[in-house]
């Protein structure tokens, strides 16, 4: 059954630049606090701060496959999400870039003592960088057996009619 996923546009460069620098330093926060409940977990030696930093990037940061289209005037993403639900995703586009991030809690009750490893109940957080420019207000977003996918109609370059140029230069 597909569904369809709100999506917060930016038309706006600047307040792009900022959602964006927001969004991507909220991530880091998370990234920082689990490494340093590991250097906590290990005690607090000093040596292994590389590797705290790594284990909690491993076990927040996930990279889904996705694939980038153009189809006419239009460009599309799809990315896979398995295991998440389209109510705990959020999309947001600008006329440049795309994100898409969600977070989804996973439990092992009564599991802790045996659990080997987990990949469910990740953060997702993916910034997609666009080939050409979009209108965020065509932009939409639905999610159909665990697949999201967007798209934005290209935005059209206004070349400049030949007799506007002429007319400017006379006078």
């Amino acid at each position: 059954m597909t569904r369809r996923i709100a999506i917060t546009r930016i038309e706006d460069s600047e307040e792009a630049s900022s959602a964006l620098a927001r969004h991507t330093e909220q991530q880091l926060e998370h990234v920082r606090m689990r490494a340093y409940y590991h250097f906590q977990e290990r005690g607090g030696s000093c040596g292994d701060d590389w590797r705290d930093w790594l284990r909690a990037e491993r076990e927040l940061l996930w990279k889904p496959h996705a694939e980038m289209f153009e189809n006419g005037y239009t460009l599309v993403v799809r990315v896979g999400v398995p295991g998440f639900d389209p109510k705990a995703l959020e999309v947001t586009a600008t006329p440049h870039w795309l994100l898409i991030k969600g977070s989804e809690i996973h439990d092992h009750e009564g599991l802790d003592c045996r659990l080997h490893f987990c990949e469910f109940g990740r953060e997702l957080f993916r910034i997609f960088e666009f080939p050409s420019r979009i209108q965020p207000k065509t932009v939409s977003a639905t999610w159909d057996r665990g697949v999201v996918e967007v798209l934005g109609h290209i935005a059209r370059v206004r070349k400049p009619d030949p007799d506007e140029t002429e007319g400017r230069g006379a006078g």
